[in-house]
């Protein structure tokens, strides 16, 4: 969720019981903070949904600066999940410098928080920049279909925690279209808890 999905009523999506856990966008790049973030996070755990935040990363700031941004608008102390960390541009930065900054980013989180960070990509951008090197953190792949049996499918050892299969959902309580995930069967939602 982000202000892409403007004012959400998050009473009315609550009670969908299908809905296991949600990742609200807090911050991207150094100084980008979500306006709905405050709000939206809020209102998810007051209506005891599982909530984590996350960070969409850019390549114009460097990995400490993105990091420092994340860590003092997504306070520990209000997530359940794991913090999940957005890559999906490689402008600027070689193959190499993107992975050696987005391991810094992802080394500063644990230490922060405790635990690694879920990275999302879309299939296609995360074979071609991430794979095989970050495939043993859990992985949150977008590769959108209307067939169920077309999962993504992850270059090298390793396989992907959640599948976002849709990104045209419909929930009550959210008047625009949502991303709709769905666990890989080895994992649950216990895997992603934060304590």
């Amino acid at each position: 969720m982000s202000r892409h999905q403007k004012d959400i009523d998050w009473k009315q999506v609550a009670k969908d019981k299908n809905i296991q856990f949600v990742y609200i966008k807090a911050t991207e790049g150094e100084t980008y903070t979500d306006p709905k973030y405050k709000y939206n996070i809020e209102e998810a755990r007051n209506n005891n949904l599982k909530v984590g935040a996350y960070h969409y990363f850019r390549t114009t700031s460097s990995a400490h600066g993105q990091f420092e941004h994340f860590k003092n608008i997504a306070q520990k102390a209000d997530q359940d999940l794991i913090p999940m960390v957005d890559v999906e541009e490689c402008k600027y930065w070689s193959r190499s410098q993107f992975q050696d900054s987005l391991k810094v980013f992802i080394r500063l989180v644990r230490e922060h928080y405790g635990k690694a960070p879920m990275i999302y990509s879309v299939n296609s951008f995360y074979n071609k920049n991430c794979a095989p090197e970050f495939n043993n953190y859990h992985l949150m792949i977008g590769r959108y279909n209307d067939d169920p049996t077309k999962h993504p499918v992850v270059k090298g050892e390793g396989t992907y925690t959640i599948w976002q299969y849709s990104e045209k959902g419909k929930i009550d309580g959210i008047e625009d279209p949502v991303d709709l995930d769905r666990f890989n069967s080895k994992y649950t939602i216990d895997d992603l808890l934060l304590e």
